[in-house]
Parts: structure tokens; sequence; C-alpha cells
């Protein structure tokens, strides 16, 4: 219905704009149709006080307007009382500790010390930093699967693990993303991952006994790709040999430090030299660290792989053998599996324990997992875990429950303190949470890969890198 505008202003009630006979106690829009006026005129009305409510909406007169003074000053009271208790919560240093304590992850941890130069004292503080690490141990993001084709790098693939936290997402997007493709097709080896790095050792095309090793910063990518003098050279006497050639990671506070052990052994296997040398970052050269001589019998096996554990490096020889090379004391020793256990077909491993003059063995035999503990002179049994009912309701490609050696149980990799256990069952790769007794299937083959290549696990960094601190007196607080 079209309406002019003279009828509109005729019918218009004479009271509407005037605020005179309304009670203030108890404001109240009028009726859109007052006193008998049009409805048309009303509708109007209406969407001129709409658009009104509109445009007036946010503006400062309509908060004083409904502003209660008494409420007002009750509300900002209340929150000065909060404001004062959370300011006496931290600024008493101890409670302060407890709280930072909490955050969970590393990441977070360097986010709390950017607040202020008292809350980076505290965070960064070593003895604060040892409770941390007790407190939330360093997680472990993802593992890495190495493919290999005639000695040569096929492709290196990162698989993060489920369930991870919002905190940890960047962080799992870098790794995903870090192009390996450098070595694809290249005479390369992947050597280990250990705090954040990836060690890769590239051979030479022509004599495979030298290869120059990169360390790939991948949690800190400022760091770059810290590349390793190539290895000293070994004198080798005629009727020797280079029996062993291996590399560590040394875990050090400040930056990158490895160790390389090179045997040299007669045909015979009676009589070897062990030299040791260490290269510590910023060093140009590696430096001779420790030269052993020594009449026993030293036949190092490639699997299981050695281990450096406490200042000792625990060597597996011959078939049931395991070698110990004491960095401290200068000195070799030697003694034998458990009763019973021999190496076979990559079904132990050896991982370091948490008390200092120990090593763990793990053994895989059918279904069942043993771990051992060496301690003194002695092996002590201290678990037996049986994966039946674990693997009875899993679907795993290539296994059969009823035909245990079909598919036979072996280990790819034993992290620290044999916490976690990563196995190849059919053609697919599990890892076992000791600790929480979980197994859960991580990796299946494609249909492509004739064999499960060898598994990395990648650690969440620790000790984190907080930034340099500026001398700003302005920013201790």
């Amino acid at each position: 219905m079209k309406v002019s505008g003279a009828p509109v202003v005729s019918g218009i009630s004479p009271n509407i704009g005037r605020t005179d006979h309304l009670d203030r106690n108890y404001p109240a829009k009028p009726s859109p149709i007052l006193n008998g006026g049009d409805p048309a005129s009303g509708s109007i009305d209406k969407k001129r006080r709409i658009s009104e409510e509109k445009s007036d909406k946010g503006k400062p007169w309509d908060l004083k307007e409904v502003l209660n003074p008494q409420k007002f000053r009750l509300d900002t009271m209340l929150e000065t009382d909060q404001a004062s208790k959370v300011s006496k919560v931290l600024d008493d240093d101890d409670l302060l500790r407890e709280i930072i304590i909490r955050v969970g992850f590393p990441t977070t941890l360097v986010r709390a010390a950017l607040v202020c130069k008292r809350w980076y004292h505290h965070a960064s503080e070593p003895a604060f930093l040892r409770r941390f690490c007790e407190r939330h141990p360093p997680c472990l993001l993802g593992f890495y699967v190495e493919d290999r084709e005639d000695h040569k790098m096929a492709s290196i693939r990162f698989f993060s693990l489920l369930n991870k936290p919002q905190e940890l997402a960047a962080i799992i997007r870098s790794l995903l993303g870090y192009s390996w493709d450098a070595y694809r097709g290249a005479p390369a080896n992947f050597l280990c991952s250990r705090n954040g790095r990836v060690f890769i050792s590239l051979y030479d095309q022509v004599n495979r006994s030298k290869f120059t090793v990169g360390a790939h910063s991948l949690l800190c990518p400022e760091r770059g790709l810290t590349v390793v003098p190539p290895f000293p050279h070994v004198e080798i006497q005629d009727g020797y040999s280079r029996t062993m050639n291996d590399l560590f990671s040394v875990e050090e506070v400040n930056d990158l430090s490895l160790l390389h052990v090179s045997v040299v052994s007669n045909m015979q296997r009676t009589k070897s030299t062990v030299h040791v040398h260490m290269w510590r970052h910023g060093d140009g050269v590696w430096r001779t660290y420790l030269t052993l001589d020594t009449d026993q019998l030293l036949d190092p096996r490639r699997e299981p792989k050695a281990v450096l554990a406490n200042n000792k490096i625990y060597i597996a020889s011959a078939q049931s053998d395991i070698v110990v090379f004491d960095l401290t004391a200068s000195s070799i020793s030697m003694f034998q599996l458990p009763q019973g256990v021999e190496y076979g077909d990559r079904d132990t491993m050896l991982a370091q324990a948490q008390d200092a003059s120990g090593v763990y063995l793990i053994h895989a035999k059918k279904l069942q997992l043993h771990i051992w503990l060496h301690k003194g002179d002695n092996w002590f049994l201290v678990d037996t875990i049986c994966l039946r009912e674990m693997v009875a309701n899993m679907w795993i490609p290539g296994y059969r429950v009823e035909d245990e050696s079909y598919a036979p149980l072996r280990i790819k990799h034993v992290g620290d303190y044999a916490e976690c256990i990563f196995l190849e069952m059919g053609r697919c790769a599990l890892q076992l949470d000791v600790k929480c007794m979980q197994l859960r299937k991580v990796y299946i083959m494609a249909e492509e890969e004739v064999c499960l290549g060898d598994i990395h696990p990648l650690k969440m960094i620790w000790p984190p890198i907080f930034p340099a601190l500026k001398d700003n007196p302005a920013s201790s607080k």
C-alpha cells in the first residue's frame, strides 16, 4: 500500500516525540500505534526508530544513561581485589615456579620465559629445568621411515603420531614439510636422530669408506645444517682390517658433540686396537679421545646396533657376547647374554638404562618380549610382555594368528630406557608404550613396498633453547 506524506503526518499522535507524559522511573517505548493512529504511520515510525537504534548503538551516552553508579563501584572493587590476589600469587617466586612448571611443553615454557626477565630467570634455571624434565619428559613427536634401494637413499618420510596437542601443531607441520629431496638417489644413510637433530651420512662415490656427515637441526632451523669434518684417518697394517666404524652423538648442554669409534683387528680377531675420536661443534678437526689395545676376541656385529650410555659403549659381539668400552676407566670388558639368548634376525636390541652401571636387553621370541637389565655382573629379568591378546583384535596385513612363524616378530627400534619399542609384524609397524602397556599400529606398508624400512623416532628437543636476554632494565617487571 502506497502512503502519501500528508495523511501520515496528520495521523500521528501528538504525544510522539514528547517525554513529559512518561514516568522516568519506568521508561518504556511508545507503541507503534497510539490513540487510534494509522497502522501505516506506525510501521514507518517503527522502521525509523529501529534505524535510529542501530545508528546509535555503541554511542557513549547509551552507557551513561544505563550505568548504575553503585554497581560500577562494586564491580571496580571486585576487579581490584581480584587483581591484588593475582599479584600476590605471581609476586611469590615459589608459587610462580609451581605455576610455570605445569605448562607442559618446552615450547610453552619458552613463551612463559618471554613475559619478563624475572620469569625468564625462573624458567631457565638449571635446577628448575631438571624438575620440569622429570615432570614432563620429552615427548615422541613421530618417526622417520628410511627406504633404500641398492645402497642408495630412496626416500625419508616423517609420520606424526596421533593425538598431538595444539601446542605442537606448528612443529609437526614444519617436520612434515621438511624436504629430503637432496638425498634422493644418493649414496646416503640415515644414521640416527637425537635431540631434535637428524644425522645423515653421504658417501663418496669412488671410496665408500669416506663419507661426510650432516646434522640437520629440524626443530631449530636457525641453526642450519652442520657439516661434520671428515673422519680421522686410521692407519691399517697388513693382515688387519676394520671391523667397526660407528658414530655416536653425545648429550651435552651447550651444543653438538660426536664420538667416532673405529676398531681394527687382525684376521683372527685375537688382537685389536680401538680408536676413539671426538668432535665438538666449533672445532675444525677431530681430536683423539682414547686408544686401547687388547688381546680379547672382538667380533663386533652390525646388528643389533651399539649403544652409548653413561660414557660406556655397549657392542654386540660374536653370537652371545657384549663388549663394553669404558671411556672413563679406559678399559675393555665383556659379558655374555642371559642364558638361552642368542643374537638372531632382528630379534634383539640394546638400550641405555636409567642406572649408570646398567644396560637393557630386549629380546623377542614368538609373541613375547623379554626385557632384561644387566647390572653389576648379573642379568635381571625386568618384564615379560605377551602380545598375543593385544594383536588378537588388530588387523595386521601379512600376519596370521594361527601361524606365528609366518610373520615373525622383529624389533625395529628401542627408545631410551626401553620405554618405547617399535616392532615389525607382517606388513605393519607397531608401537608399544611399555609404561602404559599400549600397542598400536602406526604404519602399513604400501603394495609396492617390498620390505619395511628402518625406523628412526624423533623426540622433542631438550633442554629448550631460550632467546638471548637483552640488557634492558625496563623489561624486568
